[in-house]
């Protein structure tokens, strides 16, 4: 089967790629360090599996993986990431991958998600089928929340939020009351782990 790897990171590719090499059944025919070039490459190169980073600089690899499935259905798309977090997950599933696995993963595993995913099957570490079964209804956020919620993550104060966002300090409770009330937390100290826990905010 031919493969194409897609990461920003080069040691990352060079791990993947020593491991991948040693198999007579796998062919690397390319690599990509972002999701545009992914999408070029696969345009070309036609690759029976994609395994690709989640998070990187410019197109995500949620954003390539949903361009590249909308353009060729039967892409095989694997998504490899450092985060566990729900909505990282749902939203690489919802874009049409068809295996999710994290980086601290054994050589092992890496292989046989790549080979399950190119017969056709769906790959997900048993953890994660765990979590998506016991997941309830999504949580959506609007952007002002998403925004509100970065900045948080940067500790600032109502007041600061307020001065940025351009609006009063009673606006940002109103804000804030319905981020809490999303994510079923109290305080900003439960917002902030309960949203790194489920995917909305990264501290990177």
């Amino acid at each position: 089967m031919t493969i194409l790897l897609v990461d920003d990171h080069p040691l990352m590719r060079i791990g993947m790629k020593a491991v991948i090499q040693g198999q007579e059944d796998m062919t690397i025919v390319g690599e990509a360090k972002d999701g545009n070039k992914a999408i070029q490459l696969f345009r070309r190169l036609h690759p029976d599996v994609v395994l690709m980073d989640l998070r990187m600089p410019g197109k995500t690899g949620v954003e390539a993986t949903a361009a590249i499935v909308a353009e060729f259905p039967q892409a095989r798309v694997l998504l490899i990431s450092n985060y566990d977090g729900d909505e990282d997950i749902s939203q690489a599933m919802d874009a049409g991958a068809a295996g999710y696995l994290f980086k601290s993963i054994m050589e092992d595993e890496m292989l046989n998600a790549i080979r399950q995913v190119h017969a056709g099957k769906r790959y997900l570490p048993r953890a994660v089928t765990l979590r998506l079964r016991e997941r309830t209804a999504p949580v959506r956020l609007t952007q002002r929340e998403n925004d509100i919620l970065s900045m948080l993550g940067k500790g600032f104060s109502n007041k600061e939020l307020a001065n940025v966002l351009g609006v009063s300090a009673d606006t940002v409770k109103t804000h804030l009351k319905n981020l809490f009330r999303k994510l079923n937390v109290s305080d900003r100290a439960e917002a902030m782990r309960e949203a790194i826990h489920r995917g909305f905010l990264h501290l990177d």
